[in-house]
């Protein structure tokens, strides 16, 4: 993306805050008049000091400016009288000047806050309503990466090129203004500067621009290298693979590291190719400035505060001329930013536009297919789950199973064929309406670091009264150890849930599922890796849970599912067998083997 497409998108944020920027620009403007002015005040003092006339008797705005507000304050025959007053006012103005410096200042930090602030919600909140498939296809790093970093870097874009650039422009500006009234030749020297920098600049803008951009890429790898190894922390130790992990972020760390060296040492060019042509502007001001004081065209007074207020006016120069290199960085982070939201949400592919009222009859697969990337995942699936059956998947890990179900609640949608809620294309029907008449319970359960009560409420703060929350985990066989922790339902549970065992984890997501009373009900792989008295905790609260419901079960246990209503048997994405339990069994055929495996021949012998 070029730098002119970010303005108008970031405008966006600045228009809420357009009365802080106008503030801004104000106070800096009266501040940057007022600075001007007190060097200027300086003349006066000069002359006063080398017993000269007051002021000088040539026209121009800044003599007549100065006659204007000083000049009755100063007495050719008294010169330590003249030379209290204008220390007077110098002293006064630069006070007042610092007042508004300071309220510039303050609105400027509202202003590239509240920007960033907003810019960072807009990005969170486009992110919750992306499909799946972005989250599948982006390392978790990388997301942490663009709402935390990058977010804060393009923040810069605010400092910089508004904030900053507004109180060092207002100053050039003022300066200008000052120098034009003092001597527009000089002054038109002086200002070869700025054509100079932007030629010089640009090649180091160029190489700015590319490297930062590979720098914000660079950060997000880090982050996701640290994000897995802390998140797999259990694991990292079970294989003493620490030093490995180590070596993989001090990898990412240097890597990251040594880009943002080797574009400091690019960007820090600037600042002396500026102040190389400065002083080359200076020496010729002197030497020009000189001969025009010798010929009578200037006071020595006008040629001291001329050149003061060249050497002052370096410094916002200075800053203007770093504010396209610095500004390089948050055009990285921003393009990346505006890379995410860009992808369309769930609702804008959404094409749904009939809004489900409930669930009546059935879920129909009619031939599904799906692919990831052109890959065949599922592969001709059809089967019917009428209201109140039981419908369980089971195969060997990478068989479809998951997928399959992710097709229900539309977390991804058929590459063909359809799926029938009560005869109508989930496809025809609104996310929101087809997603309130699911509900999901997986092995890998998801605990906010919340209370108890807060995570079986899940999403609805207020919608339930403490009444039905406990009766939701009396059900799900969760109150008996919810009672027992420190704070009952206001317990705070840790991060991940991590002062729960993971039956007790399952039991909340139980009691969560419970308290919503969805129709249709997803397991997926709820009871495995569980111990047997936990097992049989959960698998009650599950019996409480399928009762009356539609259910679609993974379990890879099949004691859980003798009771199903259709079992499916999935390898590599095809059905390859469906049925009762006890009729499978009889077949001997694949789920006959996967029942002999797990269990023997406690039950019955395996047809050959």
């Amino acid at each position: 993306m070029r730098a002119a497409i970010f303005y108008p998108r970031l405008l966006k944020f600045l228009r809420p805050h357009a009365w802080r920027m106008a503030g801004n620009i104000f106070f800096n403007l009266i501040g940057a008049g007022l600075d001007g002015y007190s060097f200027a005040l300086l003349i006066p003092f000069l002359n006063a000091l080398f017993q000269q006339a007051p002021l000088p008797v040539k026209s121009g705005w800044v003599n007549d400016f100065l006659h204007w507000t000083v000049g009755a304050l100063l007495d050719p025959a008294h010169p330590m009288v003249s030379l209290r007053n204008v220390i007077l006012v110098i002293l006064g103005t630069v006070a007042v000047k610092n007042l508004f410096i300071w309220f510039a200042g303050t609105l400027g930090a509202q202003l590239q806050e509240f920007v960033t602030r907003d810019l960072r919600d807009a990005l969170y909140s486009h992110l919750l309503a992306l499909p799946i498939r972005f989250f599948t296809s982006t390392k978790v790093g990388q997301i942490l990466s663009r709402v935390l970093a990058d977010t804060e870097q393009t923040k810069s874009l605010v400092t910089e090129l508004v904030t900053r650039a507004i109180s060092a422009g207002a100053l050039v500006v003022v300066y200008i203004a000052f120098l034009i009234g003092i001597s527009w030749k000089l002054t038109l020297i002086s200002l070869l500067v700025a054509p100079l920098l932007t030629l010089f600049l640009q090649p180091v803008l160029r190489r700015l621009r590319h490297g930062y951009r590979m720098l914000r890429n660079d950060h997000g790898e880090m982050m996701s290298v640290m994000q897995e190894s802390v998140s797999g922390i259990r694991l990292v130790k079970s294989f003493s693979a620490e030093a490995f992990e180590d070596r993989r972020f001090l990898n990412a760390s240097h890597k990251y590291s040594g880009g943002l060296v080797r574009m400091a040492k690019i960007a820090l060019l600037a600042q002396p190719i500026t102040e190389t042509l400065g002083a080359v502007i200076v020496v010729l001001l002197l030497w020009i400035g000189a001969q025009e004081v010798f010929a009578g065209e200037l006071q020595a007074s006008q040629f001291l505060v001329f050149v003061a207020l060249v050497m002052r006016l370096l410094q916002p120069m200075k800053q203007l001329s770093q504010l396209p290199a610095v500004a390089q960085n948050a055009f990285a982070s921003a393009e990346r930013i505006f890379q995410v939201m860009d992808q369309p949400t769930e609702r804008e592919l959404d094409k749904g536009t009939v809004a489900a009222a409930g669930f009546r009859k059935s879920v129909v697969f009619d031939h599904v297919h799906f692919a990831y990337d052109d890959e065949p995942v599922l592969t001709d699936i059809s089967f019917a789950a009428k209201k109140g059956d039981v419908i369980a998947l089971v195969g060997a890990s990478g068989a479809g199973k998951s997928t399959l179900v992710d097709l229900i609640p539309r977390f991804y949608d058929p590459t063909s064929g359809r799926i029938l809620l009560d005869g109508v294309d989930i496809r025809e029907i609104t996310l929101p309406s087809l997603r309130a008449l699911t509900g999901i319970v997986s092995q890998e359960t998801v605990i906010f670091n919340d209370t108890v009560r807060a995570n079986i409420a899940y999403g609805r703060p207020g919608a339930y009264t403490d009444a039905q929350v406990e009766a939701a985990a009396r059900a799900a066989n969760a109150h008996a150890f919810i009672a027992e922790l420190p704070q009952g339902y206001d317990t705070v549970l840790g991060e991940r849930g991590a002062r729960l065992s993971g039956g007790q984890r399952q039991r909340i997501a139980i009691a969560r599922a419970l308290l919503v009373d969805p129709p249709i009900l997803i397991l997926d792989e709820a009871t495995s890796a569980l111990d047997t008295e936990s097992e049989r905790l959960v698998q009650e609260a599950i019996d409480r849970l399928l009762a009356g419901r539609t259910v679609v079960v993974i379990a890879h246990r099949l004691s859980t599912i003798q009771h199903a209503t259709e079992i499916l048997v999935l390898d590599r994405g095809r059905v390859i067998e469906r049925g009762t339990h006890d009729a499978l069994l009889e077949r001997g055929g694949a789920y006959a083997r996967l029942h002999a495996l797990q269990f023997g021949d406690r039950e019955r012998p395996v047809p050959a």
